[in-house]
């Protein structure tokens, strides 16, 4: 055993540990804002009320006009106006700047010109971490709302990865922890330099498989939250899928994207494509792999033309067939 193995910790040791991701998530929690989701109503006798649910976001990004805070889409699905709270208890109004209901993440901005320039100079910008390198056992920083309220943090272990979990048009990375989590509030996971890699979602627990809370990876996402931010919406074909590999390929399927589910209503959905259809070009261009097909989807827009072609079985053999796709948003 090494030496590291056999070193008796002492309740010192843990208590300086902790002080050490104490001091990290202090330091994040500063730009760790509440998102008021607010919305316009009457009563019975027609008097106006208001409603306001809580969910917590992490400030991203700031401009020389805006600063940018990453929040669940839930936070500004229903809302008429947005406030947001800083840990000071200052409130400014915030702007509904881009949304992706599929990876339910939303972009809010608030313009700097609403705080004073020492409040623009304190505020805190969350930086983004690389996912790719987070290992099981990691420890992890959960901030935002893990506790159910805003500004609680928790701490846990990454207790398993799975490098290639089927996303909507594309694959992730996705990790489970014991860490305490609230998906529908907004928990954010950070490693313990204090860079975000992760928010906690419940996209990808569709069979219950298990009670550990389930972390969407930051680097798979980062070209999304680039358009996010810059105003754009994100594109939408609307598949889940995988790439056919060689033991496929031997009991006779084409090579391309071996489509296992067509999401309801989508654009790939009412073109005609179909569970067990397999993509093999988009415009002209191949799709062998899971990450040509991804690259493909995220260099359109939504409202592009496409032609996709798929192979299709049939009574005896696979048959080529070319849809018109018009990309939606996500």
């Amino acid at each position: 055993k090494s030496e590291m193995e056999n070193y008796q910790y002492t309740v010192d040791d843990l208590n300086t540990m902790y002080a050490s991701l104490r001091s990290v998530a202090t330091e994040v929690g500063k730009g760790v804002v509440a998102v008021h989701s607010i919305q316009h109503q009457v009563d019975w006798f027609d008097n106006p009320i208001e409603t306001t649910g809580q969910y917590a976001g992490v400030l991203i990004a700031k401009t020389k006009a805006e600063a940018l805070i990453l929040t669940p889409e839930e936070a500004i699905e229903a809302a008429d106006s947005i406030e947001v709270v800083f840990q000071d208890g200052t409130v400014v109004p915030g702007k509904i700047k881009q949304r992706d209901t599929v990876a339910n993440m939303a972009v809010v901005s608030i313009e700097l010109s609403t705080l004073t320039n020492d409040q623009t100079k304190k505020l805190t910008q969350v930086e983004l971490g690389n996912s790719y390198s987070v290992k099981q056992g990691d420890m992890v920083i959960a901030v935002g709302g893990p506790a159910g309220i805003v500004h609680s943090t928790d701490y846990g272990f990454v207790s398993y990865v799975v490098k290639s979990v089927q996303a909507v048009d594309g694959i992730s990375r996705v990790f489970y922890s014991d860490v305490q989590s609230n998906s529908g509030m907004g928990t954010f996971i950070l490693n313990t330099n204090g860079q975000l890699i992760g928010w906690v979602t419940d996209k990808y627990d569709r069979e219950g498989e298990c009670n550990m809370t389930t972390i969407a990876s930051i680097s798979d996402y980062k070209g999304v939250l680039q358009n996010l931010s810059n105003g754009f919406a994100a594109p939408y074909f609307g598949i889940r899928g995988q790439e056919v590999n060689s033991a496929m390929e031997e009991s006779g399927l084409p090579q391309g994207i071996y489509v296992t589910d067509c999401i309801a209503d989508s654009p790939a959905y009412n073109a005609g494509i179909q569970p067990g259809d397999i993509i093999t070009w988009i415009n002209g261009s191949k799709t062998n792999t899971m990450k040509d097909f991804q690259n493909q989807v995220e260099s359109l827009k939504p409202g592009d033309k496409v032609n996709v072609a798929v192979q299709r079985n049939g009574k005896d053999s696979y048959k080529e067939i070319e849809y018109p796709v018009t990309i939606g948003a996500r």
